[in-house]
């Protein structure tokens, strides 16, 4: 065998596994979208009018303007949010976690088992940050706005030019990187953790009882550490920010406390309970076969 052909075959075996999880995950976006969309609609949409009722944001929603954009709105910007992230989100949750489980020094594994998806967390939390945080921003300008309107050319208008609208584009970068590193950080250490718990053996598949025991358990804490700066996020991001957006991230964190007290942090927890239950029952079982196909080795495990 020629060394170009060892190098082609050898390009293709790299390329396999990325290819095939970028494709389970953009198939993973586009069945769970619009069950997604709806939860994160409604969960954003009562963390800016600190509303809880949501039968009545249903209702307003629906017959201020219609299904599509009342119901769905934001469904356009999530769409292009979703796939992209999925498009590289499953490579990335796969393989960078490997990368660590290889460099780290054995001493560091033994005393540490879960690091490696630490810093895998981290990796990818501040890659996405700095990619997403303009979709991100828009999507909730859309989902929070009172009436139907072009968002980009409303921001365009509003902040005066380039350079004001590109500075309102990433407004909430600081602590959508902030919640960021705590979500993925979280998500990845207690799906890990409660996974491998259930398995007697790393070859193991997950049955569909422990498949939602898993996405029960690694909700729980989601909910508990994560949905704080979620709230933050939002109210530094939706349309009538203008209260906030130059505060800094812990003042922002006072003015809501001040004002709603611990209960303001966690405004549309149920919503977010049921959008990370039905994640996680897709994500799960597909973490887990792409994690025994590709990901580290078994025998480290």
């Amino acid at each position: 065998m020629s060394e170009t052909t060892q190098w082609i075959y050898k390009g293709k075996e790299l390329l396999k596994p990325i290819v095939e999880t970028q494709l389970i995950g953009v198939s993973r976006a586009i069945l769970g979208l619009p069950m997604d969309h709806f939860f994160d609609r409604f969960k954003t949409l009562i963390q800016a009018s600190q509303n809880s009722n949501f039968k009545q944001l249903f209702l307003e929603s629906y017959y201020r303007n219609g299904i599509f954009r009342g119901i769905f709105a934001g469904f356009s910007s999530q769409i292009s949010i979703q796939l992209f992230k999925q498009y590289y989100r499953w490579p990335m949750m796969i393989f960078i976690p490997k990368f660590y489980m290889e460099v780290l020094p054995t001493k560091i594994k033994e005393s540490a088992p879960a690091l490696h998806k630490g810093l895998a967390g981290i990796t990818i939390a501040l890659f996405e940050s700095l990619v997403t945080c303009p979709f991100e921003r828009v999507k909730c300008q859309l989902m929070t706005q009172q009436q139907s309107k072009s968002v980009l050319k409303y921001m365009w208008e509003h902040d005066g030019g380039i350079k004001g609208f590109t500075r309102d584009l990433f407004t909430g970068m600081e602590v959508m990187i902030l919640k960021q590193v705590v979500s993925w950080t979280n998500y990845l250490y207690w799906d890990h953790r409660v996974r491998y718990y259930f398995k007697e053996r790393p070859s193991q598949k997950l049955t569909v009882q422990e498949i939602v025991l898993c996405s029960i358990f690694t909700a729980i804490p989601n909910i508990i550490i994560v949905q704080p700066f979620d709230m933050i996020k939002t109210q530094f991001q939706m349309e009538n920010n203008h209260q906030i957006k130059h505060l800094s991230i812990w003042n922002a964190f006072k003015k809501v406390y001040l004002e709603k007290g611990i209960t303001g942090f966690y405004a549309g927890w149920q919503m977010r309970f049921c959008q990370f239950m039905f994640q996680a029952l897709l994500t799960t079982p597909v973490m887990d076969y792409l994690e025994r196909q590709h990901g580290i080795p078994l025998e480290v495990l």
